[in-house]
C-alpha cells in the first residue's frame, strides 16, 4: 500500500487505497485515494482525530469499532450515518454545525 502525504485546508492526511472511506487513528488521517475529499470529510476526520487524542486507547472501543460497523451497515441500509452519537461528537469537536 503506497500512501501519499497531502495537505487539505491545512490538515495533513495520507491517501492510499483503503475501502472508499476515511479513517483517523491518533494523529493520522487516512483517505482512500479513489474518493473526492470534501471540506466536510477532512473536518469530520479531524473531529475523530480529536476524539482519539482525548480517549487514547479507548478510542478504538468507544469510537473506532462502532464507527466502522455503522459505516458498513450504512452501505446496505441507508440512514443518516452522521446522526450516530460518536459521529455527531466528531462533528462537534471539529466545529461542524449540525
Amino acid at each position: 500500500m503506497k500512501a501519499k502525504i497531502k495537505k487539505f485546508y491545512g490538515i495533513k492526511h495520507f491517501e492510499c487505497r483503503l475501502f472508499f472511506s476515511g479513517v483517523s487513528l491518533g494523529e493520522y488521517i487516512i483517505f482512500d485515494n479513489r474518493i473526492l475529499i470534501s471540506y466536510f470529510d477532512i473536518r469530520h476526520e479531524e473531529g475523530h482525530q480529536k476524539q482519539s487524542l482525548l480517549l487514547g486507547p479507548l478510542y478504538l472501543l468507544i469510537i473506532g469499532i462502532p464507527s466502522l460497523i455503522g459505516n458498513i451497515i450504512h452501505r446496505f441500509i441507508k440512514f443518516d450515518y452522521y446522526k450516530l452519537p460518536w459521529e455527531k461528537w466528531a462533528n462537534n469537536l471539529a466545529g461542524i454545525p449540525f
